[in-house]
């Protein structure tokens, strides 16, 4: 050893453990092959159950389950009764668990003897359950609904049952009686195992406990002294050193060791605390920011923080405007004894734009520790900003995001160089990110709110030019409808059949015109005022008689087959009954008018847990799959209502929908094009009034 250190032990941990692995090296082997053989038979008995064993019980009984379920539903379909499930129809099922039986049972982990008895075991089964499903699809064939099975075709199905559980219980029971005989050949081997390994464990704790006593005297002591400073360490004695001049050689080198560690730790501490000071200053700037108004004061915000969180001296922050060239605004900060700095010289301040899109594109930052450097100072940009801004020391980052730059941010020293440490640059990048999320956000926000500005002043326009528009025609249409009624009487003289005819197409389309002028009227007042609704309890029977007596003069018009159905009189909705009417008629006008001559509208009510269902339901043209989102917009028609130049003027829907959502409702459509339209309102049930006590 090392002559002026004290030897406290004739030989090094090292060689004590080869000593002991020497002693290992010999036992463990005598141990590992006189085990091997026993554990050679365990795994073999250990396969056999895990891979074939197991799964081949677990498959079995799954085939029984199968077939019981399969059993009782064809005990009550052969009894006339309904069953939820088909008995014929688990038959794959059973096949599957049989193929995974036969699969566990042909395991090359068994016995040839195992496997061809397994096998005959599991043809039997299969041709058990083969005469069973052909003997109960036999008895169901041609079984009408309500009428049992003959006792004959009962007798074959149950026989051929009997047979498949006799199958199963025998092969069950040869699966189970190899599982006990190779759970016992594997607690066997497991017994031999553990002896050879128990009488392994006691020599090798022999050698242990001899080597043990040998390896404190260099070792022990040493690392008990070692683990006290670690001790001291954790009680915030930061400092505390460990001895190197005590113990083994390896001992010696981890006390060194320890020790290098623990000055690094210190000078790591002091790192950890500079990067929290760090993200605290960012935490620090991001809520300061949150709470700015424009995008000056947000600017100013994060110059404040972030010099004096830097420790700067001068802080410069400019803005580009919307050409990412043309500097927008100057924001600085500087510490009380600095003056502001004029304005940039206009040769740099023409390149803020140029070198905004250089940092962006290259380096991300630019970070001088020293501008009067020889290598610094060579640059021409560098000299100019050092006389125009007197900086000694430099930390330049681009404001920006995404492809767009939005300024340069200047973090300076005046009075000496400085050199930036990453986590300094790291805070100053996650600032100069914040300042770009502020600028993004706030002058989005001053557009939003001017757009929201715009949009609503132009919305009350369109409903103030609707709710002009409409009235002013009605008084028109109504001087219109007027003189055409006198016309027709023939109070202007007699008139012939052509002219009638033409009077009766005017006044079809001036009731027409009337029906838009008033669904506009409707829908304007809804949006000026809401719904308005008076709510009453009424009866649902009453709201489809009251729709029938109004539809059934147009349906016998058009050929069409009107039909209501039975309601009961206790379903009742607490509604506007005049509005919901209205939306109902609409409903069963739109289904008589798209309804062929011959086809059939059906007017029904039930009631689904909490809420009643109104369906209107007819034979119609239907409605094309692509229109059936737009339905209630306005003015929308399906694609081939126009075609077939049906007439209508798209608000229909638009005021349902409007007023069944008013009622806390919902307007529900299904359609099929070709075959017919469902329209469904969904509306609360009202509730029983409560009488006080």
């Amino acid at each position: 050893m090392t002559s002026g250190l004290p030897v406290v032990s004739r030989r090094s941990v090292g060689s004590q453990i080869r000593v002991l692995i020497t002693i290992l090296v010999v036992l463990v082997p005598l141990g590992a092959i006189i085990s091997v053989a026993t554990i050679h038979s365990q795994g073999a008995a250990v396969r056999a159950l895990t891979l074939a064993l197991g799964p081949a019980r677990e498959a079995n009984s799954a085939v029984l389950l199968d077939m019981t379920r399969a059993e009782a539903a064809w005990r009550q379909q052969s009894g006339g009764l309904t069953t939820p499930v088909d008995p014929l129809s688990l038959r794959p099922a059973v096949d599957a668990e049989l193929a995974r039986v036969a699969t566990a049972t042909a395991s090359d982990e068994l016995t040839q003897t195992d496997r061809a008895r397994f096998a005959g075991q599991v043809r039997q089964e299969r041709e058990a359950v083969e005469a069973w499903f052909t003997a109960a699809g036999t008895s169901l064939q041609g079984l009408a609904p309500g009428r049992s099975a003959t006792a004959a075709d009962r007798a074959t199905a149950e026989t051929a049952y009997a047979r498949f559980r006799s199958v199963n219980e025998t092969l069950g029971a040869s699966i189970q009686t190899r599982r006990d005989a190779a759970r016992i050949d594997s607690r066997e081997a497991t017994a031999i195992t553990s002896a050879v390994i128990i009488a392994v464990a006691a020599a090798v704790v022999l050698v242990l406990v001899a080597a043990g006593f040998g390896m404190h005297r260099a070792v022990g002591r040493p690392l008990a002294r070692l683990r006290e400073v670690v001790r001291r360490q954790a009680e915030e004695d930061v400092i505390a050193m460990a001895n190197q001049e005590e113990g083994a050689l390896e001992v010696r080198m981890l006390a060194r060791d320890f020790n290098d560690l623990t000055r690094a730790n210190a000078r790591l501490v002091d790192q950890q605390a500079a990067v929290l000071e760090m993200q605290e200053l960012v935490l620090d700037v991001g809520r300061t920011v949150r709470s700015a108004v424009d995008v000056h004061e947000a600017l100013q915000r994060v110059t404040t923080k972030l010099g004096a969180g830097l420790g700067a001296d001068r802080l410069l922050l400019y803005t580009l405007g919307d050409d990412g060239q043309t500097i927008e605004d100057r924001l600085q900060w500087h510490t009380d004894d600095l003056p502001d700095l004029p304005p940039l010289p206009r040769s740099l301040a023409q390149q803020v734009g140029a070198v905004n899109d250089e940092l962006r594109r290259d380096v991300g930052f630019f970070d001088l520790g020293d501008l009067l450097a020889h290598q610094a100072y060579d640059d021409e940009r560098a000299r100019a900003f050092h006389r125009a801004t007197g900086a000694r020391s430099l930390l330049m980052l681009p404001v920006g995001t995404g492809g767009r730059g939005l300024g340069i941010l200047s973090v300076m020293m005046v009075g000496a160089p400085r050199r930036w440490h990453r986590h300094e640059i790291q805070a100053a990048q996650q600032c100069a990110a914040i300042a770009a999320q502020s600028i993004v956000a706030l002058r989005l926000s001053q557009m939003q709110d001017e757009q929201v500005r715009r949009l609503t002043e132009l919305d009350r326009q369109k409903t103030d030019f609707m709710a002009t528009v409409s009235h002013e025609l009605r008084t028109p249409l109504t001087s219109i409808s007027g003189y055409l009624e006198l016309l027709v009487d023939g109070d202007f003289g007699e008139v012939s059949d052509g002219q009638h005819v033409a009077l009766d197409i005017i006044g079809r389309n001036a009731t027409r015109l009337r029906g838009l002028i008033e669904d506009l009227l409707v829908l304007n007042k809804i949006e000026i005022s809401g719904l308005q609704a008076v709510s009453e309890e009424v009866a649902v029977r009453d709201l489809l008689r009251t729709v029938t007596e109004t539809m059934e003069p147009v349906a016998a018009n058009g050929g069409v087959e009107l039909v209501c159905t039975d309601v009961p009189d206790d379903l009742v909705v607490r509604v506007d009954r005049g509005q919901v009417e209205r939306a109902l008629i609409n409903l069963g006008s739109n289904a008589v008018k798209f309804t062929r001559e011959g086809g059939q509208v059906l007017l029904s009510a039930e009631r689904s847990g909490d809420s009643t269902i109104i369906s209107v339901h007819d034979t119609g043209i239907g409605i094309p799959a692509a229109d059936l989102a737009r339905l209630s917009e306005r003015f929308f028609r399906a694609g081939n209502a126009t075609a077939a130049a049906i007439p209508g003027t798209g608000l229909g829907l638009a005021i349902v929908r409007a007023i069944v959502e008013g009622h806390g409702g919902e307007l529900v459509i299904a359609s099929v094009e070709g075959e017919g339209t469902t329209m469904q309102v969904v509306l609360p049930v009202a509730q029983p009034a409560v009488v006080p006590a």
